[in-house]
């Protein structure tokens, strides 16, 4: 291993932003890494120069600099999604025994971009490529839900919601947003079932949601909790995948 990049891989650990710092002296720096001051001084003039991190003159301290934003986004443009979410969604359908949908949103609408067939003979099946508005089903709910509250306002705008209607789903959307699912019962396929969990991406953007859905009548509450946390689970699992920040 290069000695050098091995430490000035130390030194961006330590200013990877938390929820507690933003910016760090060179002798903060020196102390969390176990490095002399003065290799910490030179890595950083270097890694400054490249702008992997900048100096905040006025207090003397460093942070990481926008170039990694500029090089994540550039890898984002060139991920599939439903590469990488495949696998995952594979091991939902198997565990849940039911079929599995990724959707992304795309204007008032989101659109089903893949698709798992339950392996069970009796299974509900939408076609990839079919557009919901965004104010039918749970699983878009949780698009919403991780949506700017000035975009969701426009979008239920536009799909014409309005009075007590526009109320509900204001409240089912806050709920969905606390839980971090939603269920919905027959809202676009009468005596269905749909349980959608949101893919959330790098700097917290909703890149779509992932949902299992399955007939009313031959499912117990049981099950469907044990849906819910499978759901859940492998929506976080893509999402970190996506570069969502834990």
């Amino acid at each position: 291993m290069i000695q050098s990049i091995e430490r000035a891989m130390k030194i961006i650990d330590v200013l990877a932003p938390d929820n507690k710092k933003e910016s760090w002296t060179i002798a903060e720096i020196a102390e969390r890494t176990d490095l002399p001051v003065s290799t910490v001084y030179r890595l950083l003039d270097t890694l400054a120069f490249f702008e992997l991190v900048e100096q905040i003159s006025d207090k003397k301290q460093y942070k990481l600099g926008y170039k990694w934003m500029e090089l994540g986004m550039k890898l984002f443009d060139k991920l599939d999604l439903r590469e990488i979410a495949r696998p995952t969604l594979e091991k939902l359908a198997l565990e849940v025994e039911e079929t599995i949908y990724f959707n992304i949103p795309k204007g008032n609408d989101s659109i089903i971009i893949d698709r798992i067939n339950s392996p069970r003979n009796i299974r509900v099946v939408d076609p990839i490529g079919e557009r919901i508005p965004l104010h039918i089903g749970g699983p878009n709910r949780t698009i919403l839900a991780n949506m700017q509250p000035q975009k969701v306002k426009q979008i239920l705008t536009m799909l014409a919601v309005e009075g007590d209607g526009l109320t509900k789903m204001e409240e089912a959307i806050a709920d969905a947003k606390e839980k971090g699912y939603s269920i919905s019962f027959g809202e676009k396929t009468k005596g269905t079932v749909s349980v959608g969990a949101p893919i959330i991406g790098f700097n917290q953007k909703v890149l779509g949601t992932i949902s299992a859905e399955f007939l009313e009548y031959d499912i117990t509450d049981k099950q469907i909790t044990f849906i819910i946390e499978k759901v859940k689970k492998a929506a976080q699992t893509i999402s970190e995948q996506l570069g969502k920040q834990i």
